[in-house]
Formats: structure tokens, C-alpha cells, sequence
């Protein structure tokens, strides 16, 4: 009986894990997110603010937070990125709000600070490169992560006039943008963590040679 039991939880946690690597009916594509390119990031702001933010909002983050770790100057943050007359330091909210966004799309699009959080990028990257035509869809698409996804594909022109492995790249910087968004202090933890584990080493090596010196004198 106990070995039943002992059976039946590790296939659970097996089933489960398996479930974890894959993206609907299909297994999610490879993605390494490198929040430390900065070239990347900015590419995947411009895209996100350009083709995303209309609807979505990034309400736990601030303009001038992004421009700051992205290395944007603010002034062209303000300039070119601000659409809606913001200041740099409010959240980032949308003017869209629940009651107009359920009369014209159905539903009111989720915020996606957290999204890379709540799903794998891996998921996010391989969502946003498997829409397909469906005439039978209100907006003439489908998605093979998503299936019946509501969600237009607003990046359909720009994909007709990349090459695969530009839009690839394209969806590969938004991902990661997003990836930073939902951590924006992750860099910043890996960078003092180093510093602390180095501290401790060369602390760790005074104390060992300072533990050799009073035994020394014990003898």
C-alpha cells in the first residue's frame, strides 16, 4: 500500500513537471532571457510601448525607473516613448479603462508587469510566434499556444514585412523586456550577491588563518 502511495506522488510530480515545459498542445520553443543587453531591452520598450501598451498596462512600474535601468535619457523617454502627457515618475497605467474596454474587445486586458512571472518566458516568446489565420475567429486568427485566443495579433504587419528570423528577434527582445519588467532588481541582486559570497570567502580565508595562529599557540 505504501509503495502505491509512494508511486502515485511521484507520477503526480512527474505528470506536473511535464506539463510545466509545455505550451498548450505544443512544446514551448527555447528562450534565454539576457535582461543585461540593454540593446535588447530598449528594443523590446519601443516595441512594447508602440504595439502593446494601448491596451496593456505595466501599472507596477514607472516611466522613470525604465528609462533609468534602460539607460535612456528621459528627456527622449519623455519624447518619444510618453504618449499620453504622463509624468517619469507616475505608474504606468492605461487610459482604457474596464467598463469601455468589456463594450469594444469583450474582456478588459490583463496587466503584464507580473506576466513573466506568472508564466514561463519560454511560454510568452513561443504565444507570441504561433498566431495562424482562422477566418472562423472574430479577429481572422488563431494561436497554437492559445487556443481560441481573443487577443488580435497586433504584430501581424510587422511580421509580413520581417524576414522569420527578424521577427524572431523582434519577439525575442519583447520577451525579454518583459522578463525584466516583472524583476527589474534582478541584475541588481546578482551583482551584490557576488560581492557578498566574495566577502565571505575572503572572510572565511582570515578566519581560517586566524584559527591557525591560536592553535599554534594552544600547542
Amino acid at each position: 500500500m505504501k509503495f502505491f502511495f509512494i508511486v502515485l506522488f511521484f507520477s503526480s510530480f512527474s505528470y506536473g513537471a511535464g506539463g510545466d515545459l509545455s505550451c498548450g498542445s505544443i512544446e514551448c520553443d527555447d528562450f534565454s532571457a539576457n535582461t543585461s543587453d540593454l540593446a535588447s531591452l530598449q528594443s523590446g520598450l519601443t516595441t512594447y510601448m508602440n504595439n502593446c501598451y494601448g491596451c496593456h498596462s505595466l501599472k507596477y512600474s514607472r516611466y522613470n525607473r525604465i528609462a533609468k535601468d534602460l539607460k535612456i535619457p528621459l528627456e527622449i523617454y519623455q519624447e518619444n516613448l510618453i504618449f499620453d502627457g504622463s509624468k517619469p515618475g507616475e505608474l504606468m497605467n492605461i487610459s482604457l479603462n474596464e467598463k469601455d474596454a468589456i463594450e469594444w474587445i469583450g474582456a478588459k486586458p490583463p496587466d503584464l508587469t507580473l506576466e513573466a512571472r506568472i508564466r514561463k518566458p519560454a511560454w510568452i516568446y513561443t504565444y507570441l510566434r504561433k498566431y495562424y489565420p482562422d477566418s472562423s475567429r472574430p479577429y481572422g486568427v488563431n494561436n497554437e499556444v492559445y487556443q481560441n485566443v481573443s487577443m488580435p495579433n497586433v504584430l501581424e504587419d510587422m511580421q509580413a514585412n520581417l524576414s522569420t528570423a527578424e521577427f524572431d528577434k523582434v519577439i525575442y527582445d519583447l520577451t525579454n523586456f518583459l522578463v525584466y519588467v516583472a524583476d527589474p532588481s534582478a541584475n541588481t541582486r546578482k551583482r551584490i550577491g557576488v560581492y557578498v559570497l566574495l566577502f565571505l570567502l575572503l572572510f572565511t580565508s582570515f578566519a581560517y588563518l586566524t584559527y591557525r595562529e591560536f592553535k599554534k599557540e594552544l600547542k
